[in-house]
């Protein structure tokens, strides 16, 4: 009898740790693919350097093994001077080194000739799948004209699009005098006075019956700003992140399912990389 539970035992201890394989297995396989998304890459303003910000250079292996990441946004604040060549060679220099395919939605430390001449446009669209990107260029906090007549045609055609990403440098969403003013955005001096996001845009996205993804990456540089922000309502997702204060510096990889399905990994660059917890936990301050 001792011999048959030991068996038995031994059975059932193989046949969990198969099962245990066999779900981690067709969880590994239900990503369909993966992508980075990083604020203010440039790091602190108050270091004179060029190029990404040394700690989050320090993450590429552990980002280089991430396996079907298809592509870096790079919300806003590449650079610390638009107009410096030197600067921008450093920049794209090391996205070429992360060796991915990367986009930039342009901050204001980027906007210029020199922009243009690396990307060649300010803003535009394009799938993966069923999946929608679109890479704006907010002027002023606002989405306006040309832009936004681009961004009304892009989405009245997307009627079979699974998931809509949208990707920019300041947070459209934020004012001082809102549910979200205690959020630290980077610059303070930067915020115009007012934004026709909620009377503009957001209307136009709420509209859809799929799920939008709004990323800004205007957050993270100093102490005073904060590190990350995530707020959900109706159908979409405001997402936020940033570096350059050593604290709460991140970047986000989010993976899409082959259910459709989305979820927005948070990674700190300085120490443990899940440290920060859940971004979908992210209460207002």
């Amino acid at each position: 009898m001792k011999i048959t539970a030991y068996f038995l035992g031994v059975f059932m201890l193989i046949s969990i740790s198969a099962c245990k394989k066999e779900e981690a297995s067709l969880s590994k396989k239900d990503i369909n693919y993966s992508f980075l998304v990083a604020g203010h890459v440039y790091g602190t303003p108050d270091v004179d350097e060029i190029g990404f910000y040394p700690p989050f250079k320090d993450r590429f292996n552990d980002i280089q093994e991430i396996q079907d990441l298809h592509y870096a946004f790079y919300t806003g604040d590449v650079v610390r001077q638009a107009s410096n060549q030197t600067q921008w060679d450093s920049t794209i220099a090391d996205m070429e080194l992360l060796g991915i395919d990367y986009h930039v939605a342009a901050g204001n430390h980027d906007r210029g000739n020199l922009f243009l001449d690396h990307f060649g446009q300010y803003y535009y669209s394009f799938y993966e799948g069923s999946d929608l990107f679109i890479i704006l260029n907010t002027v002023q906090w606002n989405i306006e004209g040309e832009q936004k007549d681009f961004l009304i045609s892009t989405l009245n055609e997307a009627e079979n699009a699974s998931n809509i990403f949208l990707f920019c440098h300041e947070l459209i969403w934020w004012s001082p005098d809102s549910i979200f003013q205690n959020i630290g955005i980077n610059a303070l001096f930067h915020y115009p006075g007012s934004s026709n996001y909620w009377n503009d845009i957001s209307p136009i996205l709420s509209a859809l019956d799929k799920p939008v993804y709004l990323f800004s990456g205007d957050l993270g540089a100093t102490w005073a700003a904060s590190p990350f922000a995530y707020y959900e309502y109706a159908n979409i997702h405001l997402v936020a992140s940033g570096m350059g204060r050593a604290e709460g510096s991140n970047y986000l990889i989010v993976d899409v399912y082959e259910d459709e399905s989305v979820q927005i990994n948070l990674r700190a660059i300085e120490g443990d990389p899940n440290s920060l917890g859940d971004i979908t936990d992210f209460e207002l301050p």
